[in-house]
């Protein structure tokens, strides 16, 4: 019976995190490095260039990446200003991609995501000032 309680309370404050999506996020039992957003999501998409240079620059474990479906923040897949910023800057993406695939850390942080995102999804990393690197990615239809 005490282990049907203990199972059920651990359950129960699993369950919020799992229907957010925010398990991507997760870097120890109810401690968040930062919930992704749909702002921070076109933040880092404007600031593609700088994070290209930020990713071949600067040292990074993949256990400081967080790795974020961006349709778990995006909602429909034709949201116009998500869009409209990844015409914008889709050669800056692709340097940023190329960056991302050439750094263990990132590949391995992707590679470890229950979705397998390649760099080709990466739509953009959102570095944080604290350490923590938020890799958004979508995968192609």
């Amino acid at each position: 019976m005490t282990r049907s309680l203990i199972a059920a309370a651990f359950l129960a404050g699993s369950l919020p995190l799992v229907a957010s999506g925010a398990q991507d996020t997760v870097r120890r039992a109810g401690m968040l490095a930062r919930q992704p957003s749909y702002s921070s999501l076109l933040s880092a998409i404007a600031a593609t260039a700088s994070a290209t240079q930020r990713v071949t620059s600067r040292a990074v474990t993949a256990a400081e990446i967080r790795v974020v479906d961006a349709s778990n923040v995006i909602g429909a897949d034709n949201d116009e200003p998500v869009r409209s910023a990844l015409e914008t800057n889709k050669d800056l993406i692709a340097a940023l991609r190329t960056a991302v695939g050439n750094n263990a850390s990132y590949t391995s942080a992707l590679a470890a995501h229950r979705d397998r995102p390649t760099m080709n999804d990466v739509i953009a990393v959102d570095i944080l000032a604290s350490g923590d690197v938020l890799v958004y990615f979508r995968k192609a239809p």
